[in-house]
């Protein structure tokens, strides 16, 4: 059983090589399944779309009634709710019938789905468990036949028939082609294309590069959106949209382009079929480290793999592979005998073929023997480390975990896409929540804003939040440990600071005195019971190691992971507008020095007539209130939603950031990967942290000339330095490389933690 062609997508077009195939030694049944003619109908609602299932169902039972014992092939649906209770309704009225079941997914995501609460998992367990062979096209971190405990598996990435085609000596001169072959949605990266299109041409290569785009749009909305993007970045000149285009034309397409461009982030890629067709048309591959693309290309030295929403760096790859330009032929035929050897419809057959032996074998009670494929990318099997996150201690907006939770967001999003760890999370109905596709979801039925609920859950969060499946070890990004931290082993922390003794040093009257007794107790705490401790800078390191000393806590060893950034996704802009303002985010902690800002701005307003006007964002002193109803030159501004600071940003003339002390100092970040400059307080992490790229815009908290001096200097930055110093941060804190480190930390802390007792129950949403 399958969709073939309409409407035209990966999925169908690899079964149709199944539905051709003669299949000697086996009576096979084809029965084609008609939900959908055009994309823009895959995963909705439709009245004829029941009236199919019914016909389905009731073809499938004269089959296999009148064939007692057979295999019922079957691709199960992707995860969405509609599709998912179709397959449920299908498999509960025929699967009994057949005398074994192979399923072959073709979609990512459905395990995870499956997980995501009580009735999914009953439904799923229903309609997909004990299956004799499970294929699976893509490698999943959660993968199908564990979650559905399949009796075998097998990896089985899919195929296609690629013509020869006539392609002659490569170009030399002339606009490089990239081409994109997909259907038209946001998932696919086509907003990723005109992005990189747009970026190329801010940096005037707008005549060295074409963008083809092939393939239908799944819906008007987005059609009308991407032409009006399209529009308003004048790049009508760089990028053409043909349509649809099957058999010859769409190979016609293939033999003229330098480069397949394929910037896909959908949630249910599994190894697209049109990667295939690139390769076995000898092209080059820019594509995304996403889904099972990584392991379907690994070793293919024809392609380019890179994280999703990087348009900078996909314009950097496709400016180094036109510099090659004239390596492109050797190129073809790399890419062209990596195709031949593990994408031919042969060896996809001989793949199914192999499930149906095995089916039948288990289904006469013989043992499945079925060999593990070895193609490309396929890895020993190795169970990733599941990770239990907590985030029901953050709550963006009512406590201090802005940068935090930015941080938590990011990280837990980029080790999402590392196969060696599985990502659950424990939150609170008001606390920072999961990324998406985390593999389980545990939600507290109560809200965290309350500070005592908040701490009750701090330390008792263990007695609620144990799933079925316990994980190997607790993460905790805010780096509190539970006084309940004998539930939590092994456990590892992500310390920011100790900005805590530091207030209560420098600044007693800021909170009261139980405040900075509790926090510091819980600071010793988490230092002497956490399996390890990582941390966000070396400054941050030297912090902890002193606390450590001054309390009499044994040093630990403390890994420095620094910190992603959110604003990585977008592309670091070349010459942003900028109006005559300047940038503070604003706070009343004593520690970010804005009072001491504001009289230093109000000071200088009345010697300086062309000072910039200081935009404070966020909250003000009281304090200085006065200073501002007088003063021309400052504007308060209230806290941003995102898209709002991120405008301001893009518009300032410089970011200030005058705290005494910081663990790390991400709005730094922000500002540079937003094409702004940074005046910071020399000694301190923002140093550190900018140091890789600059070493202007540094003052000190002694001597306010220091800070108009730093400002002139930043402000004189043209934008071209401004943008490499974006791009050279960007390339050391990705968010990949920090999340690689802090993947290090967690297996290095499961390698020395006893094993896991059995039997460990709990629920789970």
């Amino acid at each position: 059983m399958g969709q073939t062609p309409p409407p035209w997508h990966g999925q169908a077009v690899a079964t149709q090589i199944l539905f051709e195939h003669d299949w000697p030694g086996f009576d096979v049944q084809r029965l084609r399944m008609e939900y959908s003619e055009e994309m823009l109908e895959v995963g909705r609602f439709q009245w004829k779309k029941i009236r199919h299932l019914f016909h389905l169902i009731k073809a499938a039972r004269r089959i296999l009634k009148r064939a007692p014992g057979s295999i019922l092939f079957y691709p199960p649906a992707s995860a969405k709710w509609i599709p998912f209770l179709r397959d449920v309704v299908f498999l509960l009225s025929v699967r009994h019938l057949a005398g074994s079941t192979v399923f072959i997914f073709h979609a990512s995501g459905l395990p995870v789905f499956v997980r995501g609460g009580l009735i999914r998992r009953l439904l799923g367990g229903l309609a997909y468990r004990r299956a004799e062979v499970a294929l699976e096209v893509a490698q999943e971190r959660v993968s199908p036949h564990e979650v559905f405990a399949a009796k075998s598996w097998q990896w089985c990435p899919c195929a296609i028939e690629v013509p020869e085609l006539p392609r002659g000596s490569r170009r030399q001169t002339g606009p490089f082609t990239a081409l994109f072959v997909g259907s038209l949605q946001e998932g696919k990266g086509v907003l990723e294309i005109l992005k990189t299109a747009a970026l190329l041409k801010q940096q005037g290569r707008e005549r060295d590069f074409r963008f083809r785009i092939v393939g239908k749009w799944f819906s008007q909305e987005f059609e009308d959106e991407v032409r009006h993007l399209l529009a308003e970045l004048d790049l009508g000149g760089m990028v053409e949209f043909a349509g649809q285009l099957t058999g010859d034309a769409k190979w016609q397409a293939y033999a003229e382009a330098d480069v397949f461009f394929f910037p896909t982030h959908y949630a249910a890629e599994a190894t697209p079929i049109v990667l295939m067709e690139a390769l076995g048309a000898g092209l080059p591959i820019i594509s995304t480290c996403w889904a099972g693309i990584a392991a379907m290309l690994d070793g293919c030295e024809a392609a380019c793999l890179l994280p999703v929403h990087a348009p900078d760096r996909y314009a950097s790859a496709l400016i180094d592979l036109l510099s090659r330009r004239a390596e492109l032929s050797r190129m073809e035929e790399v890419a062209r005998a990596f195709y031949r050897a593990n994408f031919l419809p042969d060896r996809f057959v001989e793949r199914v073929e192999k499930a149906f032996v095995a089916a039948l074998r288990s289904g006469a009670g013989q043992p499945a023997a079925i060999h593990r494929d070895d193609a490309p990318g396929k890895r020993t099997a190795v169970s990733p480390v599941r990770i239990q996150a907590y985030l029901a201690d953050q709550n963006p907006g009512h406590d201090r975990s802005f940068g935090i939770s930015r941080m938590s967001n990011v990280v837990l999003d980029a080790l999402q896409a590392d196969e060696r760890v599985s990502v659950q999370t424990v939150s609170s109905k008001t606390s920072q929540q999961a990324p998406n596709n985390v593999e389980m979801v545990c939600i507290l039925p109560w809200g965290t804003r309350g500070k005592w609920v908040r701490l009750l859950t701090d330390h008792f969060h263990p007695l609620f939040s144990r799933h079925h499946s316990a994980p190997d070890l607790h993460y905790f990004p805010k780096g509190y440990l539970p006084l309940l931290d004998i539930f939590c082993r092994p456990s590892v922390v992500t310390i920011h600071d100790t900005i805590i003794q530091y207030d209560e040093d420098h600044y007693p009257q800021w909170r009261n005195a139980w405040d900075y007794s509790y926090w510091a107790m819980m600071l010793k705490h988490t230092l002497r019971k956490a399996d390890r401790i990582m941390t966000v800078s070396e400054s941050s390191k030297e912090q902890i190691l002193g606390f450590m000393e001054r309390h009499g806590i044994a040093r630990k060893e403390i890994v420095v992971t620094y910190e992603p950034c959110l604003y990585e996704r977008i592309a670091q802009p070349l010459e942003p507008q900028k109006a005559n303002y300047v940038i503070h985010l604003a706070s009343c902690e004593p520690h970010k020095r804005t009072a001491h800002l504001v009289r230093w701005w109000y000071e200088q307003e009345a010697n300086n007539a062309n000072l910039p006007e200081l935009h404070l964002i966020g909250s003000v002193p009281p304090e200085v209130l006065p200073l501002l109803a007088s003063s021309r030159r400052i504007l308060r501004r209230p806290f941003l939603e995102d898209a709002a600071l991120q405008a301001a940003y893009l518009g300032a003339r410089a970011l200030i950031l005058p705290s005494e002390i910081e663990g790390f100092g991400l709005p730094a970040l922000e500002a540079y990967y937003l094409g702004t400059p940074v005046c910071f307080v020399r000694g301190t992490s923002v140093e550190e942290i900018l140091g890789v790229a600059t070493s202007k815009g540094g003052f000190s908290l002694a001597d306010a000339a220091t800070l108009f001096a730093a400002l002139d200097e930043v402000m004189a930055m043209n934008p071209v330095e401004i943008h490499q110093c974006g791009l050279t941060l960007r390339e050391v804190y990705a968010a990949s490389k920090v999340a690689a480190k802090i993947v290090e930390v967690f297996l290095d802390a499961k390698m020395d933690s006893p094993p896991r007792r059995k039997g460990s129950q709990g629920s789970q949403r």
